[in-house]
């Protein structure tokens, strides 16, 4: 099974995913593979970015990608 194909997959089992996601299921690159999942294989997937502070107090934030919705 291919990354895409298991990004793919963890999308539609759990409706989305995250770099963190991603890197436990061994792929580092998950950016790389949503663009190729959209733009390769015409797939609509969606993001969000979550953002949050860190006990020190600094700012951050990570994107959420979803099946369907807006790009």
């Amino acid at each position: 099974m291919s990354q895409n194909e298991i990004v793919l997959q963890f999308l539609r089992d759990h409706g989305k995913i995250t770099t963190f996601d991603a890197f436990q299921l061994g792929i580092t690159r998950l950016s790389a593979r949503i663009w190729e999942l959209r733009n390769k294989r015409g797939i609509t997937i969606s993001k969000a970015r979550v953002n949050y502070k860190t006990k020190a107090g600094v700012h951050k934030h990570y994107d959420v990608y979803m099946l369907g919705g807006k790009t």
